[in-house]
């Protein structure tokens, strides 16, 4: 009796299985859903990340900015578990390239393209060098023993795959899916990133190169006329409400977000934000300029800060915008009721500094019920771009006044802040202590950025990519507000007035056991 091959190989019927999932674009879109929920942790708000720079100062020191981070002896973002989204990207493109073409697949490879170049740029910015791996790896794979790739070889790897994501991805999504203008933001990120990294760390060279890439990309966005900056003419409110709608979905400055829905996808960003265990430090809120458009240096409009509430008066709007004001509701109950806070109050819980986070904080107890509010976020906003856009021109030595009314003077405009002029016009006495020495115009843009963007997770990198770790060395990033029953600035940590940077924490350290397991590994400068 012989047996029927045929029939021995049938797969079940009441499972997945490859011979089963992958035939069409399809599945492969399918397949690509888990990635989008890591895009926006929705069990971490923004704001934490930034509790690693000089804008945020939390209740407790930072480990790792204050030097005191131990060489993890597993994980440390290096675990099987860190890489596994990347091994997932290639096994979905291993089982593409066996499939059988049609129209819809392309689309579908792009967006696993991206993921794969999202994950590898948070690699990069972690560690540096780490391998390019290309196939989805088993316990016997020898690249598990294979020393890490330059992080110029695997940039240029993510270039390419975002080049194909670029090329293959539609314009629009009526489903908040990838796009070729999400695709085209990310590559803005990693080219300036990149850029200013190599530049200003004096590695690899052929920054220029980079910082090309960023403008020009940032300009294939920009001359799309897909994007813009919200507003509704009151530029009071404008840039507190754009972070806390129910619904992102056609905001001219989404370039990529994410929606939220009730009992369906909820996130407990704005209860974080009712006790955040952290808040904005003096330095920080120094740096807004007055509504002038000069700093409190040089402006007369600066009414000062003895009395707590006056340094608010006369700023860039964007400030009583960010940073919580007693006049502005606190809680607002379905009931009708409403509470305002007193301030100034130092609460470790809610703001040791006094400096309360408003951005992202909607006022209404629903929102704050456990894990149910749905206040939509942006992945890509469009502002942002423009602030890499000139960026990148400046450090090409190329922004001209045509940039600046293109770019951030679109920005400015929300808030109806006065033009930046190419000429800036004045010399701040208190311009950031710059590693190393930049022009005016670049000092403005690099504040710019920090007002537009505070509390959006994008500082720590922003000092990382400018070789200016030595900013958290100034004791305004450990100050609060003044405290009228002392007269002082509020000390947060009693005992550590300053802090030392240390060069090594550009780069996070590789765990002691990979180490040990792979003697092809080093590790990172200043961490043996």
């Amino acid at each position: 009796m012989s047996c029927n091959d045929e029939f021995m190989e049938r797969y079940p019927l009441d499972k997945i299985t490859d011979n089963s999932f992958w035939k069409t674009g399809a599945d492969v879109e399918m397949y690509a859903n888990q990635f989008y929920p890591t895009l926006f942790d929705a069990r971490l708000a923004w704001y934490n990340l930034d509790n690693f720079s000089d804008n945020q100062t939390p209740s407790s020191r930072n480990t790792y900015t204050w030097d005191e981070y131990p060489i993890p002896s597993a994980g440390g973002g290096w675990a099987k578990t860190d890489w596994a989204n990347i091994r997932s990207c290639n096994y979905a493109l291993e089982r593409i390239a066996l499939m059988t073409p049609d129209n819809t697949l392309p689309r579908a490879e792009a967006e696993i393209r991206f993921f794969k170049s999202f994950y590898y740029f948070d690699k990069v910015k972690k560690f540096g060098d780490v391998p390019w791996i290309e196939k989805s790896l088993s316990t016997e794979s020898p690249e598990l023993s294979a020393p890490r790739d330059s992080r110029k070889v695997v940039v240029e790897n993510i270039l390419k795959d975002l080049d194909f994501a670029i090329a293959n991805l539609p314009e629009t999504s009526s489903t908040e899916r990838i796009t070729k203008y999400a695709a085209l933001a990310l590559k803005v990120e990693l080219a300036l990133y990149e850029g200013t990294f190599r530049k200003y760390h004096n590695v690899i060279g052929d920054h220029d190169a980079m910082l090309r890439l960023a403008a020009t990309s940032a300009e294939e966005i920009m001359n799309s006329g897909l994007f813009g900056i919200y507003t509704t003419g009151n530029p009071k409110t404008d840039y507190f409400d754009l972070f806390v709608q129910y619904e992102l979905k056609g905001n001219p400055e989404g370039i990529l977000i994410q929606r939220f829905l009730t009992n369906k996808r909820m996130h407990n960003n704005v209860r974080q934000l009712g006790e955040p265990y952290t808040g904005y430090n003096k330095d920080f809120v120094d740096s807004y300029l007055c509504e002038d458009g000069l700093p409190i240096a040089l402006s007369p409009l600066y009414k000062g800060d003895a009395v707590y509430g006056t340094e608010f008066v006369n700023r860039d709007p964007r400030m009583e915008q960010s940073i919580y004001q007693e006049d502005r509701p606190y809680r607002i109950f379905d009931t009708g009721v409403v509470n305002y806070k007193e301030m100034p109050e130092f609460n470790n819980n809610n703001s040791p500094t006094s400096y309360f986070i408003i951005k992202g904080y909607s006022p209404y107890e629903r929102d704050r019920l456990p894990s149910t509010s749905i206040t939509d976020d942006f992945i890509f906003r469009y502002a942002k771009v423009l602030l890499s856009y000139a960026e990148a021109k400046a450090e090409l030595g190329e922004a001209t006044q045509e940039v600046l009314d293109n770019s951030i003077n679109l920005i400015r405009a929300r808030v109806a802040m006065p033009a930046m002029k190419v000429e800036v016009g004045f010399t701040d006495p208190n311009w950031p202590a710059w590693e190393q020495t930049v022009a005016p115009l670049l000092n403005e843009i690099r504040r710019e950025r920090r007002i537009e963007t505070c509390a959006e997770g994008g500082r720590w990198d922003d000092l990382v990519r400018w070789k200016a770790g030595k900013l958290l060395e100034n004791q305004k990033t450990v100050l609060g507000a003044r405290d009228p029953d002392t007269g002082q600035y509020r000390q947060i940590y009693p005992g550590y007035s300053t802090r030392v940077w240390n060069d090594k924490l550009y780069l996070y350290p590789l765990p002691i056991q990979e180490l040990t397991i792979n003697p092809q590994l080093t590790q990172n400068p200043g961490w043996n």
